[in-house]
């Protein structure tokens, strides 16, 4: 890699003080400001990737599982496109040592942001630095700060997106250290960091065009010479590709999105490409008025829409004239540039251009293309500050200091603001409708929360069904949005079973199995349902119905279970009790059937030992003397 690009600042503080100040200042902020989470629960995908994923509830001893099957592998027995081995193991190691304990958890993101912008600062440091010391320091405070971030850092499972990124940015730091040469000491460390980087959240593969984009604008190669270091990374990318093919069964895996998930399943020809645009043109839109923040923009918040629409002209035009700017900037070697470019590439991956993925919409899918904003935002005002000359004077700087101080206190408050949300999926459900009132999940998610948060911990019925009718309210809604919502079906039948309408509850559990008949949750509540009238064996052929279509789902191994109990087939009673206890060892509930049963079946030492180790994990299921 040839020399980089210096001018010398003779003003500059010492330097240093400026690097050790600005880390400190940068880690210190990013704590402060994301703090109040850690007193927050599990939201949203934690459960698939937590709460409810078996693979992980068994800690590191299922490290060798994590690494040869697919993301979702223990939460669902389907297919799945996505393989994040790095990231299930972080869990699984929180889980052993603080199991089911949410704080520990959103503190470790906490630290993984915080290191994360740290990271961010050097790099940018290693690039603006000799420029100006002031211009990292200013970037990398407003990507602290931005809103767009709270989603990543509030909800654990979104521990990817941050392992993604700082060991990313960590590998970019080893290229520019080590020139780009394998000879480098630094080698070893950007081999290593891309790898995991990697195998936390596919989206690291979009830094790869980054690095040759970065030696280019920051430094006197031509662009066939900053190609050279990229090739370095195509190792720990080749290591990757090997281990999710092989986990996967291909490159690509099962990339099918139902349309509740990818409203573009529906468009076509230029249906789909105007939609792509109006898509593209709401991410700018929340990257710089990141107002109004939603989890979900499910069907159907953001509908299918045609080149006539103005949300896609405007979009269209802004996106045309960043393209153009991003070309002549590129002649010229300007950072905006590369701010451009940064946001362009990191984007384009989730832009549903080039490659329908799972989801059409998320705020969280912005972490990375933020940095090109923040890159350009913070030139800005940094060359206002140098009254468009090359030094950053305080003196001569105060208006865009105070302009500065105005942005980071509007993000840092809406920042904490939104944090505030992310409490708890109710919290979190009760804002979210108000924001995307048109998205069957937001209703469908409102209506679980009423039903498993509020309703479950009633002992009074009259309120018990209080929160059930409003459930019921909130299902309603889902399933009037998108009547081929099977999930909202099912759950809607939940909450009429619930509240003793068993009538409308089969009905809804019909038309569930109708629009899926292999949906797994419904199959087990219909087996409920029977087991409630008595009709013992027809419900364990729903509950059997339910494990071909997920041999670990373990509440219909549990109520398997009590089926064969209650028919005195105690043998297989306690065959799936253990099933159920070898994905679920910390059910106390299981290991105290199990006793029961054995009970039943007159073998008393049994008995006591599985009821011993019942009482251990829940003190309340002892006998009172």
């Amino acid at each position: 890699m040839a020399r980089e690009k210096k001018i010398v600042n003779e003003a500059a503080p010492n330097k240093s003080r400026w690097i050790v100040t600005s880390v400190l200042s940068i880690f210190l902020f990013s704590l402060i400001l994301n703090y109040g989470t850690i007193e927050h629960g599990y939201v949203l995908d934690d459960v698939s990737a937590i709460t409810e994923n078996w693979v992980v509830k068994k800690g590191t001893e299922e490290l060798p599982t994590i690494w040869t099957t697919n993301y979702r592998h223990g939460y669902w027995s389907e297919a799945g496109s996505l393989y994040r081995p790095m990231t299930l193991s972080l869990f699984a190691w929180e889980w052993e040592h603080w199991p089911d304990n949410p704080g520990a958890a959103h503190s470790v993101n906490i630290v993984l942001y915080s290191l994360c912008c740290v990271a961010l600062f050097i790099l940018l440091f290693l690039w603006f630095g000799a420029k100006d010391l002031w211009l990292p320091w200013i970037i990398s405070l407003i990507f602290v700060s931005h809103p767009i971030h709270t989603e990543v850092v509030a909800n654990i499972k979104s521990a990817d997106e941050l392992l993604a990124s700082l060991f990313g940015f960590v590998a970019l730091i080893g290229i520019w250290k080590g020139r780009g040469k394998l000879s480098s000491p630094w080698m070893l460390l950007t081999l290593s960091s891309f790898f995991v980087a990697l195998a936390s959240k596919e989206s690291a593969i979009t830094l790869l065009p980054i690095v040759p984009l970065a030696v280019y604008f920051m430094s006197d190669l031509s662009w066939r010479k900053s190609i050279v270091p990229t090739l370095t990374l195509l190792l720990p990318f080749a290591a990757y590709l090997g281990l999710r093919y092989k986990a996967l069964g291909s490159i690509s895996g099962d990339v099918t999105a139902p349309v509740i998930d990818n409203v573009l399943v529906k468009a076509e020809g230029l249906e789909y490409l105007a939609t792509v645009i109006k898509l593209g043109g709401l991410y700018l839109w929340k990257l710089f008025v990141p107002l109004s923040l939603s989890h979900d923009y499910s069907f159907n918040q953001i509908s299918i829409s045609t080149f006539g629409d103005w949300q896609v002209l405007i979009p269209m035009v802004v996106f045309g004239a960043i393209f153009w700017f991003s070309y002549k900037a590129f002649r010229s070697k300007h950072v905006l540039g590369l701010a451009s470019l940064f946001f362009l590439v990191t984007f384009s991956l989730y832009s549903n251009l080039f490659l329908m993925i799972g989801t059409h919409f998320g705020e969280r899918l912005l972490f990375l293309p933020s940095v090109g904003f923040a890159i350009g935002l913070g030139w800005l005002i940094w060359k206002w500050g140098t009254k468009f000359g090359d030094r950053f004077e305080v003196g001569k700087a105060l208006p865009a200091l105070g302009v500065l101080a105005v942005i980071l206190g509007l993000y840092s408050f809406k920042t904490a603001d939104r944090n505030m949300d992310w409490a708890s999926e109710y919290d979190l459900y009760l804002a979210d409708v108000e924001t995307a009132p048109n998205s069957s999940r937001t209703h469908y998610r409102l209506g679980m929360a009423y039903m498993k948060e509020r309703a479950v911990l009633e002992k009074n019925n009259e309120a018990k069904n209080i929160w059930l009718r409003k459930a019921v309210g909130e299902l309603k809604k889902a399933v009037n949005i998108y009547p081929g919502y099977a999930d909202a079906q099912g759950e809607l039948g939940l909450a009429y079973q619930r509240l003793g309408y068993r009538d409308l509850a089969l009905e809804r559990y019909n038309e569930t199995l109708r629009l899926n008949p292999n949906h797994k949750t419904t199959l087990n509540n219909m087996g409920t349902v029977l087991f409630e009238q008595a009709k013992f064996e027809d419900a364990i052929d729903y509950f059997l119905r339910a494990l071909n279509k997920d041999p670990n789902y373990k509440d219909a191994i549990g109520n398997l279970a009590s089926c064969y109990g209650t028919l005195g087939n105690y043998p297989d009673a306690i065959k799936w009790f253990k099933k159920a206890v070898d994905i679920d060892p910390r059910n106390a509930s299981y290991y105290y059937f199990i006793g029961v049963t054995y009970q039943r079946m007159n073998n008393q030492k049994e008995a006591d030992s599985w009821l011993l180790q019942a009482y251990t994990l829940d003190p309340s299921l002892r006998p009172k003397p």
